[in-house]
């Protein structure tokens, strides 16, 4: 992700970098499995229909998602203050839609 963000920094030069990764990133780390369909798009395992599926969510497991913070770093190192570092991912609301 790293390699892909820096992109259009390297050609362009503009005054931020934005880390490029999935919306969805997080929520294997909450437990919820998905593939992603070149033609649907995201696929879940199980979507929550219940309050009862909702208690079955795990806490956050930030090792599965350690990744990003690395990523960062890196894109920081890269552009060596030359330019902002932008990451995003999917808020709780947008997450909720999904699952």
């Amino acid at each position: 992700i790293v390699e892909i963000s820096l992109q259009p920094y390297e050609s362009f030069k503009p005054d931020g970098v934005i880390l490029f990764s999935d919306i969805l990133t997080p929520l294997p780390a909450l437990g919820v499995q998905f593939e992603i369909d070149d033609i649907k798009g995201p696929i879940l395992e199980n979507t929550i229909r219940s309050i009862d599926q909702v208690k079955q969510l795990t806490p956050m497991d930030y090792s599965k998602v350690e990744f990003v913070g690395r990523a960062l770093t890196q894109l920081r190192q890269e552009v060596n203050g030359q330019a902002a570092v932008l990451g995003f991912v999917g808020s709780p609301w947008t997450l909720a839609t999904y699952i």
